[in-house]
């Protein structure tokens, strides 16, 4: 979509914005990704019939593990640590990953979770030393996966303009804009100034515009369950800012596994009929301080479930407790996984 890889996830909003969400469309979509998921379980985990490759096709970077916004949607605890990834975890993280022929199968590397990644204060090292491995890759064939970014864009000052754009690392990046109006995007997005926000982006996208090597540019917007999956609604302003960047994707908000209490969403997590989670079986999550999570809505590491300091990638993928909840999900057992029970799947 508008040259941006979409995952699993961002398909399916990419998919309602055309169709709508009715109910048996819908139900089919989820039918479908159940059966792939069961087919990617046999043949990566029961039958073992592909044993070269791991199912992962997305790996989320987490720079720091704290935001400067306090978002009425998003689960981050504030009073957790503030930790920042060292230049010696990402260092050692691919040199695990590039050394790996299981991880092959990775397309796509984003540089973001939880916190905002721009609040690293040696982003231009941790952007060079990841510019080293693509072109170390290059060097030995090895395809490298494309890297995104997504950011809150409310530091996206000239400094980090420059950094982002110089880096010759993104193959895209996307900006944080819910709402639909100069006063929703201020009631929803806590702490962030429009015409700050606007500002940045204008000015991201001049630079941009005008580099030797421009780099794709989307926006992500939450919208309330009130309005259609449409701009007609939304302002003026807001349509314009839209259509600056190359493209921009409309989702509804989910309940980040059940820690942010949606009420559209009240009572309508259980989906017994829906089988899997495309989450849980293409991804991983390298938070600051080296540890691995399961699945990009767990933005308080609970699925936390090994460390790339004490072990390696692939055996952190292949760890019990992953596999346990893989296993769970293909005999319906969701209600039984901890960190999935409460999530109404994506």
């Amino acid at each position: 979509m508008f040259g941006l890889q979409l995952n699993s996830f961002e398909f399916k909003n990419f998919f309602v914005q055309r169709i709508g969400k009715n109910t048996f469309v819908w139900r089919l979509v989820e039918f479908m990704q159940g059966i792939s998921y069961s087919l990617d379980y046999l043949l990566y985990y029961r039958w073992k019939l592909i044993s070269n490759r791991s199912s992962i096709t997305e790996i989320n970077i987490e720079f720091v593990s704290y935001c400067n916004l306090r978002c009425t949607l998003c689960s981050l605890d504030h009073d957790k640590p503030k930790i920042r990834m060292s230049e010696e975890t990402l260092k050692h993280f691919f040199e695990d990953f590039l050394n790996d022929n299981h991880f092959r199968s990775v397309k796509t590397i984003h540089l973001y979770n939880a916190g905002e990644v721009l609040l690293h204060p040696k982003m231009e090292v941790m952007l060079s030393i990841i510019k080293y491995y693509k072109q170390l890759a290059k060097e030995k064939g090895i395809a490298f996966p494309q890297i995104a970014l997504l950011t809150n864009a409310t530091i996206l000052d000239e400094k980090h303009t420059e950094i982002l754009i110089n880096s010759e690392v993104l193959d895209n990046i996307r900006f944080s804009m819910d709402g639909g109006s100069r006063e929703k995007f201020e009631e929803m997005r806590v702490r962030a100034k429009w015409d700050i926000f606007v500002n940045n982006i204008n000015n991201f996208c001049e630079k941009n515009n005008s580099s030797k090597k421009r780099i794709p540019t989307g926006i992500i917007t939450l919208i309330g369950y009130e309005n259609k999956m449409n701009t007609k609604w939304m302002s003026e302003e807001f349509k314009i800012l839209l259509n600056t960047v190359d493209g921009y994707e409309l989702r509804y908000a989910h309940n980040w596994g059940g820690d942010v209490e949606i009420k559209e969403l009240k009572n309508k997590t259980k989906k017994s009929y829906k089988i899997g989670c495309s989450l849980l079986m293409h991804q991983l999550v390298l938070l600051p301080n080296g540890d691995i999570t399961v699945c990009c809505a767990d933005l308080n590491s609970k699925g936390a479930i090994g460390n790339i300091k004490k072990e390696k990638l692939y055996a952190i993928y292949n760890k019990p407790q992953r596999k346990e909840m893989l296993m769970k999900f293909i005999k319906g057992k969701k209600q039984k996984i901890e960190l999935c029970k409460d999530c109404e799947t994506f």
